[in-house]
């Protein structure tokens, strides 16, 4: 029931940024000019680089370090215009027994690299954490690197996105998948590793199984979480394709939590949840949401999306199952709240999402060449320097891990043995659970993950694990997903929202306790969310007053 808010509309996310977490961002690093008009020649090599050179961070606490490394604008002029990459480490915590560095990259496309590892190194195994400095980077056109910016005017509610093009018109046509992935190299040079080790999410597939192609030799060990369909460059060809990089099933993920939840009665929104959402679905417009009134009412467009957005982490669930339970009896405000909660985090922090979002469309449009990327429409961007191309065999040193999630919404587990299959050298296992990626989720698949990055032991092709260990039949499934959260984590999280609205860390700490304590977790969701329902208000109220 606690964690970082895991999903972004229409995004191919995973790692979102956490609640409460804000990052600095400057506009020092963008660049103007016009994109090129003819098909540039070919890329012969990639040119040196310099080591990177670590130092504190203004963003983030010690013990993470933050370094920039510069790569060619077009890796054909490589003595012309440069661009910065943003990088961030966690050192490795035994100096005697590392290995060298762990490069994460989140999806997106568009996701930072270092918001991922702020939120995730530390949750990562020791026998990862131990061995491996664990690096993230904000992908060229994102963040803290050289990135694309909308127009201080800009207003995402009114104004087309077509505004964004002509400020960042040099820099568009070189944000595709392919300059991503020699820039991974670059980094991989500039960590002075001799091999790649690699973790990339979701679209992050993309840009791995690309590097493969590229730089096979260079492959220590790749995982693939949540792979893309590797065809999807077919669509920048004659033979056509999906013009996106993989086809999603949100409504079949959607009909899993609506079978989970009526087979456990610990979920307050069974026994008969479909119903209960088309109900929720005709009145949403007529609901109230007094005790949560940031963002109005909801519509029936934003339920949808609240429930696609609820789909990428099964952690979410019962916060959704209690939201839906409290609209059924007339009160939006959970969903309300919940909404804000997955897109933005608590407190609320939208001011980098116009950015965000303009990446996000602008590196689709790169890597679709015939102007369409999804349910975008390209054709005011410049030509794309180089399309996102079919992912081909290789034979790298170690077989490339891809993972596959039965129920991901966003990337279907079908594309984990076509991935397999199309880099030749790999593997693909499958995590039988739902939501958007396994590892860290899957305890199983976070296992076969640490003896393959450390060890580079590669599991058999076509290795399962089980939604959940154990749990042999649907109502076990069930009553583990919908499951109190345990007490301490929820207690932190709670903790963290407290003193986000001010409480002192010694008050925030035993009304926290004391309100998990009680064992009501529809307050305590409310808490989480900002939800000021009248019993919490009533309840904290009294807490805090024994607590000071």
């Amino acid at each position: 029931m606690v964690g970082v808010a895991a999903a972004c509309a229409g995004l191919l996310v995973a790692g979102c940024t956490s609640a409460g977490v804000r990052v600095t961002r400057s506009d020092q690093h963008t660049i103007e000019g016009a994109g090129p008009s003819t098909p540039p020649p070919p890329v012969d090599g990639l040119p040196d680089v310099a080591p990177a050179t670590w130092a504190s961070c203004q963003a983030y606490p010690a013990p993470y370090e933050c370094a920039q490394v510069a790569v060619p604008l077009d890796y054909r002029d490589v003595g012309g215009q440069q661009i910065d990459l943003a990088l961030i480490r966690l050192p490795a915590a035994r100096s005697d027994l590392r290995t060298g560095s762990l490069v994460l990259n989140p999806g997106g496309p568009g996701g930072s690299g270092l918001d991922l590892v702020y939120d995730e190194a530390e949750t990562f195994p020791a026998a990862i954490t131990d061995r491996f400095d664990i690096v993230g980077f904000d992908p060229r056109g994102v963040g803290e690197s050289t990135a694309v910016r909308c127009p201080g005017s800009f207003d995402p509610s009114t104004d087309s996105y077509d505004r964004c093009i002509e400020p960042n018109a040099l820099l568009l046509p070189y944000l595709g998948t392919v300059n991503v992935a020699r820039d991974l190299e670059m980094i991989r040079k500039a960590l002075g590793d001799a091999g790649l080790s690699y973790l990339g999410y979701s679209y992050g597939t993309a840009v791995g199984a690309v590097y493969a192609d590229l730089f096979p030799d260079r492959v220590r060990a790749m995982v693939l979480d949540g792979a893309v369909d590797p065809d999807a460059g077919l669509s920048n060809t004659a033979a056509g394709g999906s013009d996106f990089y993989a086809d999603q099933d949100f409504e079949g993920t959607i009909s899993v939590f609506e079978d989970l939840c009526d087979a456990t009665t610990a979920c307050p929104a069974g026994p008969h949840t479909h119903q209960l959402v088309e109900r929720i679905t005709e009145r949403i417009a007529s609901l109230g949401v007094d005790a949560f009134p940031v963002d109005g009412r909801l519509t029936k467009g934003d339920l949808d999306d609240l429930l696609v957005n609820a789909m990428y982490n099964t952690s979410d669930w019962p916060l959704l199952a209690i939201a839906l339970s409290d609209a059924d009896r007339g009160d939006a405000s959970t969903l309300s709240a919940l909404y804000s909660w997955l897109l933005y985090g608590y407190p609320a922090d939208v001011s980098a999402e116009t950015d965000e979002t303009f990446a996000n469309i602008a590196i689709r449009c790169a890597d679709f060449a015939r102007r369409g990327a999804g349910s975008f429409d390209c054709s005011a961007f410049p030509d794309t320097a180089e399309s996102l191309p079919v992912v081909t065999p290789v034979s790298t040193p170690t077989p490339v891990l891809v993972i596959g999630t039965k129920d991901d919404p966003a990337t279907p587990a079908r594309y984990a043995p076509r991935m397999a299959a199309a880099l030749g050298s790999a593997v693909a296992v499958e995590w039988e659970g739902a939501g958007h990626t396994a590892t860290l989720t899957s305890a199983c698949i976070t296992d076969l993950v640490t003896a393959y990055l450390v060890d580079t032991t590669v599991p058999k092709d076509g290795t399962t694990c089980p939604f959940v260990e154990g749990a042999d039949t649907v109502r076990a499934r069930a009553d583990s997903v919908f499951a109190d959260p345990d007490p301490e984590l929820a207690a932190s999280a709670v903790v963290d929202v407290l003193e986000a609205d001010g409480d002192s860390p010694a008050t925030a700490t035993c009304v926290a306790d004391k309100l998990v304590a009680r064992g009501d977790q529809r307050l305590v969701v409310h808490e989480l969310l900002g939800v000021e329902s009248p019993d919490l208000v009533a309840l904290r109220g009294m807490l805090e007053g024994a607590c000071r």
